[in-house]
């Protein structure tokens, strides 16, 4: 601790770098802001189905006003102009049109961020990991027709602005790599060096693994070797998880 400062009846306790390390303290210690709570069993250990569900909807729920509204102001939008109560060539319907598509366009960012919120590490890393796949020219190089590498590994073209089952397991990973690079970096380097490394190896790792893995869940190849196999038991198994391939965005 640096100094107190005393203004306007309040007091304000100055601390340098360790400032994240004192905040995570606190919580710790009194139970303050804990969102991602044990899961137990009757049993009392934990259950790895409850827990990953209950990362799923922890990173959902906080999204459910702005999905719910941004969806009642596109169908409003539609009645308007089935109506032809609005000009759907004018400013008025363009504002309120790219009002209703921003956070359809935007979600894998807010999803990094909820998720990274969910686990208790830094959510705007999480939202730059996830605002990296959105980037212009990234997304203009996974159009070219190029055999893409990186670090002499092929690349697969992944639409991540489609799936978020893909950053659900890159936030996952991200979570326990933070703290694992907090313990190792010096406290008077992690303001930089904790974010830069988090990136350099999360970002790539999403593009290379989690991205294909995602794409190769959403393509459905599995679904199509079921359907040769039988299509009355492949009807039943999609429709048994259809609920939670819906949740994870591979639908």
């Amino acid at each position: 601790m640096l100094q107190v400062v005393e203004q306007g009846r309040q007091f304000q306790i100055v601390i340098s770098n360790d400032v994240a390390n004192v905040y995570d303290a606190i919580v710790k210690n009194y139970s303050i802001g804990q969102t991602f709570a044990k899961e137990e069993n009757k049993s009392g250990k934990r259950n790895i189905i409850n827990i990953i569900f209950s990362y799923i909807s922890g990173t959902f729920s906080p999204l459910l006003p702005a999905l719910a509204g941004s969806v009642m102001l596109k169908a409003l939008l539609e009645i308007l102009k089935s109506l032809n109560w609005i000009n759907d060539k004018g400013a008025t319907f363009a504002i309120l049109n790219a009002t209703s598509n921003a956070v359809f366009y935007f979600l894998p960012i807010f999803i990094g961020m909820s998720a990274s919120k969910k686990l208790n590490v830094n959510p705007y890393i999480g939202g730059v990991i996830a605002a990296s796949l959105l980037e212009p020219s990234f997304t203009n190089l996974l159009k070219s027709e190029e055999n893409l590498t990186f670090i002499g590994l092929s690349l697969v073209v992944t639409d991540f602005a489609s799936t978020v089952f893909s950053l659900l397991i890159a936030i996952a990973i991200y979570a326990p790599l933070e703290r694992l690079l907090k313990r190792w970096v010096p406290k008077v380097l992690q303001l930089f060096l904790v974010p830069m490394l988090s990136l350099i190896i999360m970002v790539p790792l999403t593009v290379l693994v989690f991205g294909p893995f995602s794409e190769y869940v959403s393509s459905g190849i599995g679904i199509d070797y079921m359907l040769g196999f039988s299509r009355i038991l492949t009807g039943v198994i999609i429709a048994s998880f259809w609920p939670f391939l819906v949740v994870l965005g591979v639908h």
